[in-house]
């Protein structure tokens, strides 16, 4: 692989016992064993991911909320003190720069959690726009390992990590814990679709010690698992969990011709804000007043094939739209996919055709998640 792509505090362990691939400049694993085995693990028990190729930024200062209500769609003034919130950041034109997750750890003091393949991007957007406050940037991604952990057991293993009770904590709450001897923060979210937590382990930079370090609490974290059927899980089940829960990918989904009421994300963004943030007026049209020149639906194939990014999605005749993202799905072992097509054109139920590789296909109009929420995911009720 070539000598620039990245390399994660836990490397060493997944080219041991993985398969790594490049992966939004890092060399990441897609699996360990068999990627269908992975993603029924967090279905039923639960899976371990390495995210620390994701960018983790450190924002502190007086006028940090201030800073960040201009940079962010989501309402900054309703975080309180170990809360967090889903939120976008938008170009002038409405288009998403990133999404992201935005935590606040005490008063003056926030962590900005970012997509890989948009860190460099993001960090050199949020020191231009820090001149004008009394703000700091710290990047602290090489520092502080990030681990998620998720599926229905995931919060049990937390807990036993822990020595304490944490089922009950909010979901997007972040909490100060420490798991197994680490110091650490909970953060209660994820990229699957069901339980669990993204864990921050501090202290782990990526030197040798660090690299030791943090590969102690991922081993740790499989051992303390074992009793849960606990397993390692690589990239490609973390694409098929987020598929099936309908969750979007930067660089499929999301990009910065898109903006968020495009992408089915209105949860990201809210209006009554002040300062205004970049992108406002704009977006704001288009929850308001509509204009946007297209909108993401799911589709779930009738005919056999896999509805891949880029293939031409058809309804009766004519084209509406293309592929973003798709996959064989473990949970319903038919193919569903995400895509964009002309508004108003489809409602969910209809018939529409996919062009898989000059064959026509024939795919249903659905919503997400695409599991049964009553026995999978966060809020599973058997």
């Amino acid at each position: 692989m070539s000598d620039t792509l990245k390399r994660t505090q836990l490397y060493d362990w997944h080219v041991a016992h993985g398969d790594v691939v490049p992966f939004a400049g890092w060399e990441m694993p897609v699996r360990y064993t068999d990627i269908r085995q992975e993603h029924m693990a967090v279905r039923d028990a639960v899976g371990i991911f390495d995210t620390s190729h994701m960018s983790r930024f450190w924002i502190r200062g007086p006028q940090a909320q201030e800073f960040l209500q201009t940079l962010t769609s989501n309402n900054v003034s309703k975080i309180g003190v170990y809360g967090g919130q889903y939120t976008t950041c938008l170009n002038e034109q409405g288009g998403i720069l990133d999404d992201l997750t935005l935590y606040r750890v005490s008063e003056e003091e926030y962590i900005w959690i970012t997509n890989a393949v948009n860190g460099p991007k993001i960090k050199k957007h949020l020191l231009k726009n820090a001149e004008k406050f009394e703000v700091s940037i710290e990047d602290r991604s090489s520092e502080v390992s990030m681990v998620a952990i998720q599926g229905p057991s995931a919060l049990h293993l937390l807990s036993k990590a822990a020595g304490k009770d944490l089922t009950d904590l909010a979901r997007f709450s972040i909490n100060p814990v420490t798991l197994s001897g680490f110091e650490c923060y909970l953060c209660r979210t994820g990229y699957t679709g069901e339980s669990g937590g993204e864990v921050l382990v501090l202290n782990t930079p990526i030197d040798s010690d660090g690299k030791q370090r943090a590969i102690a609490f991922w081993e740790g974290m499989l051992e303390l698992g074992e009793e849960y059927n606990a397993k390692p899980c690589g990239l490609g089940a973390r694409d098929s969990l987020r598929l099936e829960a309908g969750l979007v990918l930067y660089g499929n989904e999301l990009d910065e011709s898109t903006s968020p009421i495009e992408a089915r994300i209105p949860y990201a963004v809210k209006f009554k804000v002040d300062p205004h943030y970049l992108g406002y007026d704009v977006v704001r049209r288009h929850k308001k007043e509509g204009g946007i020149r297209k909108t993401r639906i799911g589709v779930e194939m009738i005919d056999r094939g896999i509805p891949r990014p880029q293939y031409d999605v058809s309804f009766k005749g004519s084209k509406i739209g293309k592929i973003t993202s798709g996959v064989m799905s473990p949970m319903l072992s038919k193919g569903i996919g995400l895509a964009y097509v002309k508004p108003k054109t489809v409602e969910v139920d209809d018939v529409v055709e996919i062009d898989i590789k000059g064959r026509t296909r024939r795919a249903r109009v659905t919503t997400w998640p695409f599991f049964d929420p009553e026995r999978y995911g966060e809020h599973r009720t058997l």
